[in-house]
């Protein structure tokens, strides 16, 4: 038999506090990774809301941007229609005035010239009607001046106000972008970090408190960074650039006309001909070749200036007249008479056989010229002018005959017409003009367009340049200290520091990161403080955002099919984010990099010092 074995246990003695150390240490361990697990998922939830926060301020800002084009656009279009009502208001009040002059001027001096002329078996046709039209022209005429005379002063008198209220909303935007990033914090941060002056009073009056700052509304604890407020510069800078006051009125440009030498300037037989005499007596200039001379007059122009070939205003204004204003040149066929029964009668007889009314008119902005040739200076879009005029055809028969067993033939003979041709038999048309702009309106002595805002970048777009697609884009970066995150160092549990050690300030310039400390000794004061390592124990986030133009297809298609570029007469702006540069990555990186001069080497924190003094 083999002897049992002995069993190769140690003795309890043995064992004891063997484990002690290594549960120790591992617990310490463990403890670390969870408080920094903790710490860092702490940390990664606060960069989320801070990047968030950022966006939302970076959108909201572009949003206002973007409602500010729009509420130009609305307001211009709104200009537009009132433009156009103006017109048409000018041009009912020129056609009653010519209906009017037509039934009680033209119509009694050719019943007057030719009341030898009988009347035949139709004429009711004449007769009948025209009571009723001059009975019309009498209620239509004053209605419609009347209406004029009251509401074209006040369509553009509202036209006034609109161009004013965009200039106000507009510049009020650059303040709503500034409430909405705090801006006024930050500039107050910096004004008492340089020269000691707290503007906190004035700007707090002006931006209503925080309710509009988008940056605190999502995290009371950021605030606008310094690339962020240069961001807001220089965006501020661009964004005024970008749209401008445009000026639709003239003059502008250079004018010219020929002219050729006529009577009065010599050569007559008593008065040989002096070309140098001639145009050195009348214009103090001599001719290019004998007899002609083209004369220019320049006309200073600036970059508000719509035209001449960018006259975008009047040509949207004229493009959205209607057909009566632009072009009432109609045949009037009431009151109408064609009477063929005149043509064979038993008696002879001079009779009527045709009258008819021809009308013309139309409604535009005035060009007209001076003596000189050159335009007048109300006729650069300042003025609306309407002309109408009516003439009349009429024919009367002179009887043939008698003829045998049929009695006469009353032939129509040459036609009786008005107007100042050589036809002129009944006398001069009837007339009716209406007008509204300075010097000779007579509904309103108020320029016909107004200033707007449009975009700076009128040229004409093309498929590769002046499209005007999208505003300046707004760069924005929000920080906030670490120190105000809920971490295992921070806060209540402050695990691993001692209760009196303060929380750094972060986000200034000299602020080191707050690392965790070496471990020394193996139960040492600030073994369980983890730390952040942010640079200058501050956390940033960068976003960037702008305004640009898309009009929907399909849902407000064009009729011609065409793409619609920006512009600030189409209220179709929108926001969108857009992602950040490298160059813009690079600078923030650099700059959150610069508030931390510890991590350069020995000695940066106190040229950082030093730096700061001789800045304060």
């Amino acid at each position: 038999m083999h002897p049992r074995r002995r069993a190769l246990t140690p003795s309890p003695g043995k064992q004891r506090g063997q484990a002690l150390l290594f549960v120790t240490v591992t617990a310490l361990v463990i403890l670390l990774a969870m408080l920094t697990m903790f710490s860092m998922g702490q940390l990664t939830t606060e960069k989320m809301k801070l990047q968030n926060t950022a966006d939302a301020a970076a959108y909201s800002s572009a949003v206002a941007q973007a409602r500010d084009y729009n509420f130009s656009a609305y307001l211009n279009r709104g200009m537009i229609a009132n433009d156009v009502a103006v017109a048409q208001l000018v041009g009912l009040a020129s056609w009653g005035r010519n209906y009017y002059d037509t039934f009680h001027t033209l119509m009694p001096r050719v019943d007057s010239r030719y009341s030898w002329v009988s009347p035949g078996p139709l004429y009711s046709l004449w007769s009948v009607s025209e009571p009723v039209a001059k009975g019309a022209s009498s209620i239509l005429k004053p209605a419609f001046d009347t209406a004029a005379r009251m509401f074209v002063p006040l369509l553009l008198t509202i036209n006034t106000g609109f161009a004013g209220a965009q200039k106000i909303y507009h510049y009020g935007t650059a303040l709503t972008v500034a409430q909405t990033l705090g801006v006024d914090d930050k500039f107050n941060s910096i004004m008492q970090g340089t020269v000691g002056f707290d503007m906190s009073t004035i700007t707090d009056y002006i931006r209503f408190g925080d309710s509009y700052n988008v940056v605190k509304l999502n995290d009371p604890s950021a605030h606008l960074s310094l690339l962020g407020m240069a961001g807001y510069a220089y965006n501020t800078s661009q964004w005024v650039k970008f749209t401008s006051d445009r000026n639709p009125l003239g003059p502008w440009g250079t004018e010219s006309f020929d002219f050729t030498l006529g009577d009065g300037c010599g050569g007559s037989p008593w008065e040989p001909y002096n070309e140098d005499w001639c145009f050195s007596w009348l214009y103090g200039a001599k001719p290019r070749q004998k007899g002609h001379i083209t004369f220019t007059q320049n006309h200073p122009e600036d970059a508000t200036d719509d035209g001449p070939k960018k006259d975008r205003m009047a040509g949207v204004v004229n493009a959205s007249l209607d057909g009566f204003t632009t072009d009432r040149s109609k045949t009037w066929w009431l009151p109408m008479l064609v009477d063929p029964i005149l043509l064979v009668g038993p008696e002879p007889s001079a009779g009527w056989f045709l009258k008819m009314l021809f009308h013309d008119g139309a409604t535009k902005l005035a060009d007209d010229k001076d003596a000189n040739g050159f335009r007048k200076e109300d006729s650069w879009n300042q003025r609306w002018v309407g002309q109408d005029s009516t003439n009349m055809l009429a024919i009367a028969t002179v009887p043939v005959g008698p003829i045998p067993f049929w009695g006469f033939i009353n032939i129509p003979v040459v036609p009786l017409m008005s107007g100042k041709g050589a036809w002129d038999l009944l006398g001069a048309d009837a007339a009716g003009t209406a007008s509204a702009g300075p010097t000779s309106g007579d509904l309103s002595k108020l320029t016909a367009l107004r200033s707007y805002r449009d975009v700076t970048n009128i040229e004409q777009a093309t498929t590769t340049a002046n499209q005007n697609i999208s505003s300046p884009p707004l760069l924005v970066e929000v920080e906030k200290r670490t120190s105000t995150i809920a971490t295992s160092a921070t806060g209540r549990l402050r695990i691993g520091r001692s209760g009196g050690a303060a929380d750094p300030a972060g986000c200034g310039i000299g602020d080191a990161a707050r690392n965790a400390p070496q471990v020394t000794a193996p139960f040492g004061s600030g073994n369980l403080d983890v730390g952040d390592g942010a640079a200058a124990n501050c956390m940033r986030a960068l976003s960037k955002a702008e305004a640009y133009f898309s009009r929907p297809t399909n849902l407000f298609p064009r009729a011609d099919g065409l793409t619609e570029y920006g512009s600030l007469y189409s209220p179709y702006w929108q926001a969108r984010l857009l992602p950040n540069s490298a160059d813009e990555q690079s600078a923030s990186l650099i700059l959150h990099g610069l508030t931390d001069f510890k991590s350069f080497g020995t000695g940066a924190s106190s040229y950082a010092t030093e730096l700061i003094k001789r800045a304060q």
